[in-house]
């Protein structure tokens, strides 16, 4: 699939360290053993956290994803949707004989850092069943105005695609539906911390990040350029994943991942571990296929559980 055209390294730099507490958590024993007790101090909710922090970008520029200018297939509309003070681009698609009746809607959010047209085409068997469908390029993307955060401000582009979408006359805001590969899933996963969208749930296929795989892509040559903010730092790591902010997630998500996905396999059942802990709505589904070609079996059964769960 062209969503993972240039970085597919990603994919083998997911951590191994998965039940860590990050980079803050990693004093050595020496430098505790002589110190009080430490006194627990109760976390804020993510979305005060998050609220409360303004990313530091060394650099500032578009994703480094390639992309060419491309027209939509018949059928298919370029539409533009705001996101604060940006108006970004996305492709859209109304089921053909929908009538005057609204339909069950799905957002998808491509792999890798650029949009191609086989991003599109990956999700027609949705619109085929009768589905909304939306593909949205994000900041810094295709052409978009913004600058590449990697799963900052990309996440806001994302709540305001969803909430564009469930403004549309042809859309059942009561049957909406995220689904994101590899760092689109991660854009999707931080989706289900959100209470006001209106999502029935969401899904990913190897997109379960962890926030060591900052600093590991950071002293990678090849991928540093994707970490544009200070990857030691709790905030801007912790706030970019799901798994230290499981505890307040309110929409389901199943963590697709391919049986040849050693990394995400494991990340997807430390968080889906935790979760059972905490009584949250995370699951792991193995389907076949490695990073790439787990996709079109994970799309297929999440279109079973959107069918299932949309009458």
């Amino acid at each position: 699939m062209e969503g993972m055209r240039s970085f597919v390294t990603l994919a083998w730099l997911a951590p191994l360290a998965l039940l860590g507490g990050g980079p803050a958590a990693c004093k050595k024993a020496s430098e505790e053993s002589s110190a009080a007790p430490a006194v627990e101090v109760e976390r804020k909710p993510y979305l005060a956290r998050r609220a409360a922090h303004e990313t530091e970008l060394r650099m500032r520029g578009p994703s480094p994803g390639k992309w060419q200018a491309i027209e939509p297939p018949a059928g298919v509309m370029k539409v533009t949707y705001p996101s604060g003070d940006l108006t970004l681009t996305a492709w859209y698609a109304s089921p053909y004989g929908g009538g005057n009746h609204s339909s069950p809607a799905l957002v998808y959010f491509h792999g890798d850092f650029a949009f191609g047209p086989d991003d599109f085409e990956v999700i027609r068997p949705f619109l085929d069943v009768g589905f909304v469908v939306m593909t949205p390029m994000l900041r810094g993307e295709n052409g978009n105005p913004g600058d590449f955060e990697l799963l900052w401000g990309e996440v806001d582009d994302a709540r305001a695609a969803v909430t564009w979408l469930a403004q549309q006359p042809a859309v059942d805001r009561n049957r909406i539906f995220a689904f994101g590969h590899s760092i689109g899933g991660g854009v999707v996963a931080m989706l289900s911390l959100y209470p006001e969208l209106p999502l029935r749930a969401t899904g990913s296929c190897g997109g379960i990040y962890m926030p060591e795989t900052f600093a590991r892509w950071a002293e990678s040559e090849r991928n540093a350029e994707l970490v544009r903010f200070d990857a030691h730092d709790s905030d801007e790591i912790e706030l970019r994943v799901l798994g230290p902010n499981l505890q307040w997630m309110v929409h389901r998500h199943v963590a697709y991942v391919g049986e040849q996905d050693p990394w995400f396999i494991d990340n997807a059942g430390a968080l889906e571990a935790q979760a059972w802990a905490l009584g949250k709505p995370f699951e792991r589904v193995i389907v076949p296929g490695d990073h790439m070609e787990s996709l079109g079996p994970a799309l297929a059964a999440f279109r079973a559980v959107a069918l299932s769960s949309s009458y």
